[in-house]
């Protein structure tokens, strides 16, 4: 039997969104602890969320197969893109109905989600030019290990301060 047409894969589709779901509460609640200087189950709430999280990586490669950074991209942005206009109309809704604070907090979300999906973009566009790393006019490249800022043509090879491979520097941007 094929797993997409089976019941087996719904139950995994149920089982990512679960998960993904009790990760972000688990998030939420260990941030609570927080301030509340309960740390040991801050501790907790965050190793019972990279538990799920790992969980979920292996749920979702079962669901998608193995995707490259490319695809991931492509897929959060055109998501993404969807939900901010999904946004905008329950903002619309809210208007309607009077709720003109929850109006401004979904089309806060959606502004986000418009930033995201640019920044995507951005990314698809440099990876599919072969400009991640290095652009055709001289930029300022930060790392993101350390945050040392250095000018070029292409970001080092290994950050001269912190010794991360050059893989950790991105093109310094107001989105940094």
């Amino acid at each position: 039997m094929d797993l997409q047409g089976s019941q087996t894969y719904v139950n995994l589709q149920i089982t990512l969104a679960n998960l993904l779901e009790d990760s972000t509460l688990l998030d939420i609640y260990e941030k609570k602890s927080n301030e509340e200087i309960l740390i040991p189950i801050s501790f907790l709430f965050n190793t019972n969320a990279r538990n799920l999280r790992f969980i979920s990586n292996r749920i979702y490669r079962l669901l998608n197969g193995e995707t490259t950074t490319l695809e991931n991209l492509q897929t959060a942005s055109i998501k993404e893109d969807a939900e901010l206009r999904q946004y905008r109309e329950y903002s619309r809704v809210a208007i309607e109905e009077g709720f003109d604070d929850i109006a401004s907090l979904f089309n806060g979300i959606a502004n986000i989600l418009l930033n995201h999906v640019l920044a995507y973009q951005d990314a698809i566009e440099n990876l599919m030019n072969d400009q991640m790393y290095c652009k055709p006019e001289e930029s300022l490249w930060i790392c993101l290990g350390c945050g040392n800022i250095l000018s070029g043509l292409c970001a080092p090879e290994r950050c001269p301060v912190c010794g991360v491979p050059g893989g950790y520097y991105d093109q310094l941007t107001t989105y940094n």
